[in-house]
C-alpha cells in the first residue's frame, strides 16, 4: 500500500456542481505513480476533474489529495509538485521560447541563472532548442506545445498532469511526444497524468486507465488487465501449412478459437500450453513469425463502459 504522502493524487467523493447541474458525481479513484490515462466522452467532467485537482475549483463535497496535500488549502504546495500542459494555448505572446520557460523556472522559485540553465536543458531535451530565440507567437502548434511541455516540467515536478497533449500534432510529432511522457514516467521516475479522447495514445503508453462519463467513474484500473480477454488466448502468426498446424493443435487437445489468414488463436491456460503450440508448429513445418497474448482493443472497453454503441461514441468524443 502507498503512503497517503506518496500517493500522486487520491480522489474520494467527490461532487461538483454549476448551478443545478452535478458536473462530477461521487468521484472516486486514485492515481498511482506510472502513467495513468483519463478518457471520457466530451463534456464527461475530465477539465472539470483536473481543475480540481489544481485547486483552481470549488468542490461541494468529497476530499482531494495531492501527494497528501489539499489543493484547496494548499495550492502553492500542489503547484510545486505538479506541471501542467492544458488543453488551451498557454504561451506568452512577446517572448521568445526560452524566455518564456526561464519565466516559468522563476515563477517556481530558481533563481536567475539556474532558471535560464534549466530553460536551456529543458528545451533541447524537448527537441525545441533550435527555435529557443523566437517569439512563441510565430511558431508552429507542434512546436508550441514543446514550449509548453518544457514550461511545465522546468521547475522538476514529481506529476505532469497533460490536457489533451496530442491535439494538433502530425503523425511524428504526435510519437515523439507519448515518447517522451514514457521516458518521463520510467527513466526519470514521474506521475504522469495524460486526459485524453484519443484512446489509441492511451493504450500505447498508459499504465492505467480511467473512464469518465456523465460524472462518474464508470471503470478504473491497470490496462493491462482491462484489456485481458476472459479465456487467455495466444496469437500465433505462422508461415506455411495453416490447416495443418490447426489440426495438429486438435489432435493435441488445443482448442482454436480464430483462424484469419496465417493468424491463429489458440486457448491455452499455462506455459504447457505454450509447449504444446511450439511442437505442434513444428511438425507442422511452419514458420512461427510471432506468438503474443491477445489483448481487447481499449476502444471495446471503453465503449463497453460508457454503454454506447461504437459510432455513437465516437461521435460524442470527436
Amino acid at each position: 500500500m502507498i503512503p497517503a504522502a506518496d500517493m500522486p493524487v487520491r480522489l474520494d467523493g467527490l461532487v461538483k456542481r454549476y448551478g443545478r447541474r452535478t458536473v462530477l458525481d461521487r468521484v472516486a479513484c486514485e492515481v498511482p505513480p506510472g502513467i495513468t490515462g483519463l478518457v471520457g466522452p466530451n463534456g464527461a467532467g475530465k477539465s472539470t476533474l483536473v481543475r480540481v485537482m489544481l485547486g483552481l475549483t470549488r468542490i461541494a463535497s468529497g476530499e482531494v489529495r495531492v501527494f497528501g496535500h489539499d489543493p484547496a488549502r494548499e495550492p502553492r504546495v500542489v503547484r510545486q509538485l505538479v506541471g501542467v500542459v492544458p488543453e488551451d494555448e498557454c504561451t506568452v505572446p512577446g517572448l521568445v521560447a526560452v524566455e518564456m520557460v526561464r519565466y516559468a523556472a522563476r515563477l517556481s522559485g530558481l533563481p536567475g541563472t539556474e532558471a535560464l540553465r534549466r530553460a536551456h536543458e529543458v528545451l533541447d531535451w524537448c527537441d525545441a532548442g533550435q527555435e529557443r530565440y523566437r517569439p512563441v507567437e510565430t511558431l508552429s502548434i507542434g512546436m508550441r506545445q514543446k514550449v509548453a511541455f518544457a514550461a511545465a516540467i522546468v521547475h522538476d515536478p514529481r506529476m505532469v498532469i497533460l490536457d489533451e497533449p496530442t491535439n494538433g500534432l502530425d503523425p511524428i510529432e504526435r510519437r515523439a511526444m507519448l515518447g517522451r511522457l514514457t521516458t518521463l514516467a520510467r527513466d526519470h521516475g514521474k506521475t504522469v497524468f495524460v486526459s485524453t479522447h484519443v484512446l489509441p495514445d492511451v493504450q500505447a503508453i498508459c499504465d492505467r486507465v480511467i473512464v469518465l462519463a456523465a460524472g462518474r467513474v464508470r471503470l478504473q484500473g491497470r490496462l493491462a488487465e482491462l484489456t485481458r480477454p476472459m479465456t487467455p488466448l495466444l496469437r500465433v502468426t505462422v508461415t506455411g501449412r495453416v490447416a495443418e498446424c490447426v489440426a495438429g493443435l486438435a489432435a493435441r487437445g488445443v482448442r482454436t478459437a480464430r483462424v484469419e489468414g496465417t493468424t491463429i488463436d489458440v486457448a491455452i491456460d499455462d506455459a504447457a500450453d505454450k509447449d504444446v503450440v511450439w511442437q505442434a508448429t513444428r511438425e507442422a513445418g511452419v514458420v512461427v513469425q510471432a506468438m503474443e497474448p491477445v489483448r481487447h482493443r481499449f476502444e471495446d472497453v471503453f465503449l463497453q463502459a460508457i454503454g454506447r454503441e461504437p459510432e455513437e461514441a465516437l461521435h460524442a468524443a470527436s
